[in-house]
This record gives C-alpha cells, sequence and structure tokens, in this order.
C-alpha cells in the first residue's frame, strides 16, 4: 500500500479511500499535508523537533554551511529503517520552497534561524551561503530567493534516499554516476524517490539563467526511459484501476517533456507528447474556419482554430474550491473580446483548407504525430471532432489542457521568434484552454493568460490588456510584491496552484517580473525595465539592458560593481568579455565556476578574431575551448555543430563524425546535421554510411536544400543506386529551375540516366514499364522540357529517349529543337566555336531528317514522320549558309556544309 499512498502524492491525488487500510496512518496524515498544500506544518514539526541542532564549525561559508548539514542529518536524520519518512521530508521541504517562490502565497516560516539558533545577521550570511551553495558551473543561483535552506536539505536527502553521489561537491573534470533505473531491479519506493529528486533537479536548474551542468544530465537520465513509471506501476496493488495506471504513466511523459524543454532538448518532445496525447485519448486538430474579429465586421475571413475534445482524466487533482485568476476583457470599441467562429460544417468545401501556410499539398489529410496535427480540409477532420460547436467547445481535462501548454513552449522553442504565422498558432492554441466553460485549474489558466499576454503585447491594439494581465499575475502570486495595483483576492487554494506545477515548465515569481521588464524593454520604457532588473537584484540582466540599447559603459560600471560585491560569479565576468571582447574575462570566468559560454566565447573569439585584435584564425585553440565546454554541459546542441563545423574545417573528420552524431542523437530531425556528417564520412571514404546520412537529411525537412540533394545525387552515383541518382535529380530541377534555368540540370548526371534507359530493352505490349523505365521517361520527356531553352545537347537527350520510346515524330521534332537552339546563338556571325557548333548541329539535324523521316509516322500506317524531309534538310542548310556567307565562307565549316548539300 506504500507503493499506492506515493503514486497519489506523485499525482496529487485524493488519498481519502487509503484511511480506512491497514496503512500507516501518520504516512496517510502527511501525505494529506502534502497534497492539501500544507507541507510548510511538516517541515514546521521537524524544525521544533530538531531546534538549534545544526552547529557551524568555523566562519560561515558555503562548504562550513554544507558540511553542517550533512553532519546535522546523518547524525539527527538519516537512520536505518526510517527511508520513508526521510522521503516524506525531503517531498515536504521541496514542495514548501516551490510554494514560497513559485506560486504563493508564501507560508510564513523560519528554518534557518531555527535549526542553526543564530543572531539575525548570522542567518543572513547563512542563507547567502546556501544561495552560492545552489550555483552551477558558474552560473550565480537567484540571490533573493525565498528559505533556499528548504530545497538544500531536499536535495542532500534525495541524495540519500537514493543512494547516489552529491552534486554539491563535484570538482572539475569529475563525472558522477548516473542513476540506472530498470523495471526489474528498481523497487517502486526507489523509483518514486528517483521521481522526485528528478523534480528537485528540475526546481534546482530553473534557478540559474541557463541550463547547465551535471543536474540537467541527472535529471535527463532520471526520465529517459519508461522504466521509471513501470517500477512504480508493477508494485501498485491488484485492486487499482487501469485508469489511475494510466494517470502515473501521463504524468511521466508530461514531465518528460518539461524536462526536454528545461535542458534545451525540446527536439526529443514530440514523442513523448504524442505517447501522452494516446494514453489520454485526446483529440484535437487545428483547421481553419472563417471568422469575425471586430464589432463592426460584416464578413468572416480565414484563421485557425483547435477543434479538441478529452475523453478521460477530467478532474485529476485535488483541486475543490480552485480560484482562477482574475481575467482582464480587452475593453475595445472595435475588437471583440474572442473571435466569432462560423460553423465549419456550412462552409463549402473548398473554403476549409488551411490556407495560413503557402503551397501545403492539399491532397494530404490528418498527420495526427506532428505537433499540431493539421486538417486541410473537411472531410479531414475526424468525426468526434467535427460536430463541435467551435465557439461553445466542452472542457478539456487538466491534462490535456497540459498538453496544449507543452506543445506550445515546444513551438516556441523551435520556430523563429515574432513569427506572426507562429502567433497565430499559439493563439488558437490559448484560445482552446482560455475559452471553456466549467472548472479552470490555477496553475493551467494563470499560464495560458500569462503566455496569452506576451503575444498580445506585441499588438498595438491589445498591448494594454497583456501588460495589465501581466502585472496581475505577477501580484496573485503574493510573494514580495511591494505594492500592488490589483486588489487582492479574498480566497486562495494553495493545493490547486500546486497540483501540476511539475508537469508545467518552472516559471519562477522572478522570472515573472523579469520577463515583465523585458516588455517594458522592447517598447522603448527603458527606466521601468531598469527599476524591475534592480528591485530584482539582477545586475548581469540590468547590465544587458543597457548594452542593448548601446550604453556600453553603463553595462560595464554594473558589471564591475557586481565584479566587485561578488567576485565567484562567473556569468558576470563572461558578460564583462562578451561587451569588451576580452579574452581575459572569459578565461576568469572559466576559472572561477568553469561557466561554458565564456569557454563559447573564447571559441568564437579564436575562430573569427575581431580585426583590432591583430590574431589569425586559431582552429586547435578553437577546438580545446570547445572540448573544455563540451566536457562540462554535454547536452547543448549549438556547441556540438559549432564543434564539427569546426573539425570540418581543419580536416579533423573524425572529430567532426563524433560532433555531428552527437547533434543527430539529440536533434534527430536536424537536416543539417546529417548532411554534414555525411560530408565527414564521404572524406573519411565511408560511402555507405555517408549514403545513409543524406537519407536521413532528405527525409528530415530538407526539400528545399538544394546543396543536400546534390550530395545525395553524387554519393548515389558512386554507389550505383540510380533509382535514388534520378529522385534527386528531379528534386534538383524542382527546387532550382526558378532560379537556375537550365543550370539545375546536372547534364552529365542525366547523360548517365538516359544511357541506363535507352540501353535496357524496351518491354512488350503485354509487359509493364520499370518503376526506374517510367520515373526517367516522365522525368526526360516531360520535365526536362519545360525547363530548357538554350542547351541543344539536353534536347538531343530527349530525343533519344523518344526514339526509344518508338516515337520517332517527337524525336525529330527534339533534334529541330536543338538545332533552334544553337543556330540562334547571337555570337553565330563573330565567333568560329559557335559557327561550328552550329554545322554541327545542322549535320545532325541532317543525320535525323534522313534517318527518322520515312519511318511510320504518329498516326500510324500509310503516315510518315516527315514526307519531305529532303527539302527541309536543303531548307536547312541554305538557312544557315546564308548567315555564314561572306564570313565563314573559306573556312571548314562552310565545306562540310556544302559537302552535306550535295549529297542530299
Amino acid at each position: 500500500m506504500d507503493t499506492l499512498l506515493h503514486a497519489k502524492i506523485l499525482l496529487a491525488a485524493d488519498v481519502e479511500s487509503l484511511k480506512t487500510g491497514s496503512l500507516d496512518q501518520r504516512y496517510v496524515s502527511k501525505a494529506e499535508h502534502i497534497i492539501g498544500g500544507e507541507s510548510y506544518q511538516l517541515v514546521q514539526q521537524f524544525v521544533d523537533q530538531f531546534k538549534g541542532k545544526v552547529n557551524i564549525a568555523g566562519d560561515i561559508s558555503t562548504s562550513s554551511v554544507l558540511r553542517a548539514l550533512s553532519v546535522f542529518l546523518e547524525a539527527e536524520v538519516i537512520k536505518a529503517g526510517q527511508e520513508n519518512e526521510m522521503l516524506f521530508l525531503a517531498i515536504a521541504l521541496l514542495q514548501t520552497f516551490i510554494q514560497n517562490n513559485y506560486t504563493g502565497p508564501a507560508a510564513r516560516l523560519n528554518a534557518v534561524s531555527g535549526l542553526f539558533s543564530k543572531t539575525e545577521a548570522e542567518t543572513g550570511a547563512i542563507n547567502k551561503a546556501l544561495i552560492r551553495s545552489l550555483a552551477i558551473m558558474g552560473q550565480s543561483a537567484y540571490e533573493l530567493m525565498d528559505d533556499p535552506l528548504y530545497l538544500v536539505l531536499s536535495l542532500l536527502l534525495l541524495e540519500q534516499v537514493t543512494g547516489q553521489g552529491s552534486l554539491f561537491d563535484t570538482t572539475p573534470g569529475e563525472e558522477p554516476s548516473l542513476p540506472v533505473i530498470s523495471p526489474e531491479s528498481t523497487s517502486a519506493w526507489l523509483a518514486v524517490a528517483f521521481w522526485w529528486r528528478a523534480r528537485a533537479l528540475l526546481t534546482h536548474l530553473s534557478l540559474i539563467p541557463e541550463p547547465s551542468g551535471f543536474q540537467a544530465s541527472v535529471a535527463a537520465t532520471i526520465y529517459q526511459s519508461t522504466d521509471l513509471a513501470h517500477a512504480v506501476v508493477k508494485e501498485l496493488p491488484e485492486n487499482v484501476d487501469e485508469h489511475f495506471k494510466r494517470q502515473l504513466y501521463a504524468a511521466y511523459y508530461l514531465e518528460n517533456v518539461k524536462c526536454s524543454l528545461a535542458i534545451n532538448t525540446e527536439h526529443l518532445c514530440l514523442p513523448s507528447l504524442t505517447k501522452v496525447k494516446k494514453i489520454t485519448n485526446f483529440e484535437f486538430v487545428m483547421t481553419g474556419a472563417r471568422a469575425t474579429r471586430t464589432k463592426y465586421q460584416q464578413k468572416a475571413h480565414a484563421g485557425l482554430i483547435i477543434l479538441a475534445k478529452s475523453s478521460t482524466f477530467q478532474n485529476v487533482a485535488v483541486n475543490a474550491k480552485s480560484v482562477a485568476p482574475e481575467i482582464f476583457t480587452l475593453e475595445s470599441d472595435l475588437l471583440l473580446e474572442k473571435p466569432h467562429f462560423e460553423s465549419i460544417a456550412d462552409e463549402p468545401l473548398h473554403g476549409q483548407i488551411y490556407s495560413k501556410r503557402p503551397k501545403l499539398d492539399l491532397d494530404s489529410g490528418y498527420e495526427e504525430d506532428k505537433l499540431l496535427p493539421l486538417a486541410l480540409r473537411q472531410e479531414n477532420i475526424p468525426k468526434s471532432l467535427l460536430d463541435l460547436d467551435p465557439n461553445n467547445q466542452p472542457a478539456l481535462s487538466d491534462y490535456d489542457n497540459i498538453q496544449l501548454l507543452l506543445r506550445l513552449y515546444t513551438i516556441k522553442n523551435t520556430t523563429p521568434a515574432k513569427d506572426p504565422l507562429v502567433e497565430e498558432e499559439l493563439t488558437a492554441l490559448l484560445s482552446r484552454i482560455l475559452y471553456q466553460d466549467g472548472a479552470k485549474d490555477w496553475s493551467v489558466f494563470a499560464r495560458s493568460l500569462w503566455e496569452r499576454s506576451i503575444i498580445e503585447t506585441t499588438k498595438a491594439k491589445t498591448i494594454e490588456r497583456g501588460l495589465l494581465q501581466m502585472q496581475s499575475l505577477v501580484e496573485e502570486l503574493d510573494i514580495k510584491i511591494q505594492s500592488k495595483l490589483i486588489p487582492s483576492l479574498d480566497e486562495i487554494n494553495v493545493a490547486s496552484r500546486l497540483s501540476y506545477i511539475h508537469q508545467l515548465p518552472f516559471l519562477p515569481r522572478w522570472e515573472l517580473d523579469a520577463t515583465l521588464a523585458e516588455k517594458y524593454m522592447s517598447l522603448g520604457i527603458l527606466k521601468s525595465a531598469v527599476e524591475i532588473y534592480e528591485r530584482l537584484g539582477m545586475a548581469c540582466e540590468t547590465a544587458l539592458c543597457y548594452a542593448a540599447v548601446g550604453d556600453e559603459k553603463k553595462a560595464e560600471e554594473i558589471l564591475l560593481q557586481r565584479i566587485k560585491e561578488n567576485d565567484s560569479d562567473a556569468r558576470a565576468y563572461s558578460i564583462m568579455g562578451d561587451i569588451k571582447q576580452d579574452p581575459s574575462f572569459w578565461e576568469k570566468s572559466w576559472e572561477i565556476g568553469k561557466y561554458v559560454n565564456a569557454k563559447n566565447s573564447l571559441a568564437r573569439y579564436y575562430f573569427n578574431p575581431p580585426p583590432k585584435s591583430g590574431i589569425q584564425p586559431n582552429y586547435s585553440a578553437t577546438l580545446k575551448h570547445l572540448n573544455d565546454s563540451l566536457k562540462q554541459y554535454p547536452l547543448s546542441f549549438e556547441t556540438w555543430y559549432f564543434y564539427g563545423c569546426v573539425g570540418l574545417q581543419c580536416g579533423k573528420m573524425e572529430l567532426a563524425a563524433e560532433a555531428f552524431s552527437r547533434c543527430v542523437s539529440l536533434d534527430p530531425y536536424h537536416a543539417l546535421s546529417w548532411s554534414n556528417l555525411s560530408a565527414a564520412y564521404m572524406k573519411m571514404d565511408k560511402l555507405k554510411e555517408a549514403y545513409s546520412c543524406l537519407k536521413r537529411a532528405i527525409a528530415s525537412d530538407a526539400q528545399k536544400n538544394w546543396k543536400i540533394w546534390e550530395n545525395y545525387m553524387l554519393v548515389a552515383v558512386k554507389l550505383n543506386e540510380w533509382d535514388d541518382v534520378l529522385v534527386a535529380c528531379r528534386q534538383l530541377v524542382s527546387i532550382r529551375r526558378d532560379k537556375a534555368g537550365e543550370g539545375s540540370i546536372d547534364l552529365p548526371i542525366v547523360e548517365k540516366l538516359v544511357e541506363l534507359l535507352v540501353t535496357s530493352e524496351y518491354p512488350a505490349e503485354t509487359e509493364m514499364f520499370s518503376y526506374f523505365q517510367k520515373s526517367c521517361m516522365e522525368f526526360i520527356c516531360n520535365t526536362l522540357p519545360q525547363v530548357v531553352t538554350t542547351s541543344a545537347r539536353c534536347w538531343r537527350l530527349v530525343a533519344r529517349v523518344e526514339l526509344w520510346r518508338k516515337r520517332p515524330w517527337a524525336s525529330l521534332e527534339c533534334h529541330e529543337k536543338a538545332y533552334r537552339a544553337v543556330s540562334h546563338n547571337p555570337d553565330l556571325e563573330i565567333d568560329e566555336k559557335v559557327w561550328n557548333d552550329t554545322v554541327d548541329a545542322c549535320e545532325d539535324l541532317v543525320a535525323a531528317y534522313e534517318s527518322l523521316g520515312e519511318m511510320e509516322g504518329k498516326y500510324g500506317p500509310g503516315s510518315l514522320v516527315c514526307k519531305d524531309w529532303k527539302y527541309k534538310c536543303r531548307s536547312t542548310i541554305k538557312a544557315l549558309t546564308s548567315k555564314g556567307k561572306g564570313r565563314w565562307d573559306d573556312s571548314p565549316g562552310w565545306d562540310r556544309l556544302i559537302e552535306a548539300r550535295n549529297q542530299i
């Protein structure tokens, strides 16, 4: 039953049914406190029990405080047989920290003064030491957070209960052991402990500006396979229904996506999103519908809409008496509060096309396994969604709303910022969450309002509402807000705010404020932005704010003051180096904190030194700095990609192959990484591997990259994969024909294809053409004539294929076009080479008339290809001699023409 209790805590589900069982009721009571948003009571009991028990030996420093806490836990808390007590305490500490810094309202406890029994001044010094202990790779944790002790204790306890090495005392170059989880050897209790440790590590990562360090690697390892959920589910009691088990799997996959977003591996989100969608039986699709958006609009125009319906998991978490955040209306005399959609089913079929993206394949149907499944036509919309009223859709379950939000974050992280088409898609997602009736979870609804506000602040007609809504949401957290513009709510349900905090990407209160400052900055309200950054104590952001508007001197002053106050802030040193382009600051940043961005900046500096530096590019130094960076943070796709490009540049192909292999493992759909990996293999004479990589590249959204297709074609030629050569040739012509014209045709390759075709046996009437024959004929005889303008050589190739097809009349037409292409050259009368080429073409045409003219023509028996072929031969020669008379009548070409005329 312990497993079921812990599973309910993971899901924040009701434990009322466990009060009458054989389970230890002390644990049930603890679980009730945690799920009910009263974790702080367990923390208070812990502080009261061990009041004054933590003793610091010597001066107050980061190491002395951590040592004192470790000694205290070892002596007083960590005891054999008490692992469950330790896990409950770790969970309560983590949840209380999150309440105080993320969801609000803050629980007013002071555990530091209780456990340490120090004066107020010493308590402040201990808090600063605890905050310094949460720094990762030279990046300081946010210095004005509340109660860092709770998170530090939670992390220490979770390291103990999982039996893993501590991440607080890792030395440079040392890699901690990564957890190994399997459903056979890992107990359910241990899997739960690992699960909470991953949650705590993601909380820790959210305290620093950029993800880095071993915390990201450990969290990713815990979440990397479903064995975590399998290990918990396998030990649940037999009477637990499948519905509850599916909830656990759904929560796992949602947190897996959250982890990928947190550590910048968002390209791995889609598989987990697809799986959780199937687990919850969630149905949704994006399509087009006509809508009116203003009060005076008479005619509806095309817009985007999400049609969605939940099947399971209604009201998963305990969120009774949930009070949704206040929504600010648009208060516009022009715009509607929300678009009014016309019924999709009443619109003509041709109007149901999702028309916001150009050149879509309208014949493609409903594509389910995408971030945004699209239905391009009415008949592609699933029947269960087609009946929905677009203006009054049913309420979605909280898990399904979270799925939409996570898809929104994935799209934001993988698409260009401020793209109007992307913003329309995001708005459609948010509208589906916000404009639904029924009970609303505070966290899910507040996050949706926040994301909508960010989009609205980019548009003149909605910016006022967006900024006011952002200000309101910051104030509703009820955390460290000095003066409020919005009246406080009377009722705050802490449990509701914490229900889904571990499935949604973390947004600490200071990050909300900082985002508001960024919005002020983007609007040119520099003073307000700086005031917020200064209030938040974000010196680096303040400096970047001034640097962004060109006041680099002020930025340097702020950074120097920051370094003076905290000489261990590696990020401040690195930003100073970025502004001054001075390698000494980056080297200092790396020395004091192993800050990976400092190494990346050094690598870029030596790869492409500024002109004023007076130094030459140094690829060896670049590779060394990138290697140091990747040792510390191996999950950085951008760093691996740069590393591989430098390897290609300086001829280190094995290094480049390793780098791009890591890139494609982090993002299996990055076409350029696959292409560059193939380039490295080609240089290493590994053609089959290169060919395989190029196949992955062209399958990974590279349909318009002609260089990748050209490489694919050349490798396929070397491997005699002629079907693929033909496909690549066709694609190259399709991509480049508008800009390069007949330059898009690779004639030597096309000649080889033609040779293969015409040397194959033409099928009998009862036989079918092979795939190659059919495709090659279509390409040579239909596609190429639409592209060719001046290439006689290309027309002759078409003529050969037409003759092989037993269409001599079409072959003769191609010979005529080949001759015209050459004879219309304006250099004919001044350039002897052009004259000789034209004579050659004339001889070819005369030979074609002679050999094809008397064959059976287009209209069957009795018809000829060219009845008057002799006349046409003489006319062609006569026309050419007229052009060359007086200029080329003493040339060898002239003599050949006269001889050809005499032979007719």
